[in-house]
């Protein structure tokens, strides 16, 4: 007996060290840089590329609304100019320096509808801003909450593989003394096994998980890092919000009454095709033979056009966009019900998620307990392999859960905050 117990003690040995040999082997290469969530932060506002072309697209936006502007403004150019030529066979040269100005006073309303236009097309720039930022918001959270994730159950798995070693050595001894079966070894056997491909899977999860936190930050393809810390987490308000009203706060809204600006401006403005244009013209300069010339001129005129048939050019481009119009109001009619329903279904995911911790929490505790006394009876021989090994599996189960269940709540609330079109970036 005292020979099998030291067979039983030296294999004991042998296996823990073969496990910290393939824990250390196997085990990634310590980062060089750790990153907060607040780290991860600063590197989207500086390198995320889909962040800096949302802002260079408002940017543009109030250009096309500062250059609409300029059509209420006189036009004025400055002319010089040189001629020489022969009228029956007499040969003439000239000079001029001209200095003009345009105004028009009336063009039938277009002049207006340009700018609110691009008043229309600038609310769309901000609204596709305010997407991209709730979407960019999301996917730093995600990606932030896998890659704790992953090192959470890299870490959970090698814990794991060090708990089915122990019980496979304890099983081994019980088994060497008679009071277990064949069987019961080569299933802890198995379970050891699986534990080892776990924490294989684990360290590949760890190392691509990385790959959507360094898209989003803009971090080198090649990036060695960890992160810590958690994301910023908040409680789900205590009184069911009003949907509808959130409704009308989300960039989609912004969006589409932007979208109906510029429709009823292009109708406005095809309307005015309709109507007279006045504008008003003057100049003044000098010419003469030599330069520079010393013969003053000036002139001042006022021009009224109307077009009064363009081949139904006009009458039709008036009818394509009042049925831009129609277009744009109801397709934001339809978008509506559709934001409604995402809220409803991303609040309840949420609330969810948030509950679905707490329950996984409570097993884990209830589990960790439960597995104490049946080590202490299964190794006093007061209970059977089988009921031990169920309570076991049940422990694991649970932590392995709620490792999943965190990382869901933070990525449910991400997705609340994105369907209302806000997040972490200001």
């Amino acid at each position: 007996m005292n020979a099998a117990i030291k067979l039983m003690r030296f294999r004991m040995i042998k296996q823990h060290a073969l496990i910290l040999l393939m824990t250390l082997s196997s085990a990634p290469v310590l980062a060089a840089n750790v990153y907060t969530f607040a780290d991860c932060l600063d590197l989207v506002k500086k390198n995320n590329a889909e962040l800096v072309a949302a802002e260079q697209s408002l940017d543009s936006a109030r250009y096309n609304l500062n250059a609409a502007y300029s059509n209420y403004l006189p036009q004025i150019s400055a002319n010089l100019g040189y001629q020489k030529g022969e009228t029956d066979q007499v040969e003439s040269e000239g000079y001029t320096a001209t200095l003009n100005a345009t105004q028009n006073v009336f063009n039938g309303f277009s002049d207006m509808a340009k700018v609110s236009e691009n008043e229309g097309k600038l609310k769309v720039a901000e609204a596709s801003l305010r997407t991209v930022k709730a979407k960019i918001s999301y996917d730093l959270k995600s990606a932030f909450a896998n890659v704790i994730y992953a090192q959470e159950s890299l870490k959970l798995t090698k814990s794991i593989q060090k708990r089915r070693a122990d019980n496979l050595n304890m099983v081994e001894l019980r088994f060497q003394s008679g009071r277990e079966n064949k069987g019961s070894v080569l299933l802890s056997k198995a379970y050891l096994k699986q534990a080892q491909l776990d924490v294989l899977k684990a360290e590949n999860f760890f190392n691509t998980s990385r790959s959507s936190l360094i898209r989003v930050t803009g971090l080198s393809p090649d990036a060695e890092f960890e992160v810590q810390g958690r994301a910023p987490e908040s409680n789900p308000p205590s009184v069911t919000p009003s949907f509808a009203k959130l409704a009308e706060q989300t960039p989609e809204r912004q969006q589409a009454q932007g979208q109906i600006q510029s429709a009823e401006a292009g109708l406005s403005s095809s309307r005015s095709e309709f109507l007279p244009s006045l504008d008003l013209s003057g100049s003044v300069g000098n010419t003469g033979e030599s330069w520079y010339p010393d013969r003053d001129r000036w002139s001042v005129g006022a021009t009224l056009s109307w077009s009064l048939f363009s081949g139904g050019k006009d009458y039709f481009t008036n009818k394509s966009a009042f049925a831009q119009k129609l277009v744009a109001e109801n397709t934001w009619k339809n978008s509506e019900l559709e934001i409604i329903v995402k809220l409803r279904q991303a609040f309840a995911e949420f609330t969810e998620a948030v509950e679905q911790v707490k329950v996984s929490d409570a097993f884990v505790e209830a589990g960790s307990v439960r597995a104490e006394i049946g080590r202490s009876k299964y190794n006093n021989g007061l209970t059977t392999f089988d009921d031990w090994d169920k309570i076991e599996n049940d422990l694991i189960s649970y932590q392995k859960d709620q490792t999943l269940k965190r990382r869901d709540r933070v990525v449910a609330e991400a997705n609340w905050e994105k369907t209302q079109g806000v997040g972490v970036l200001p």
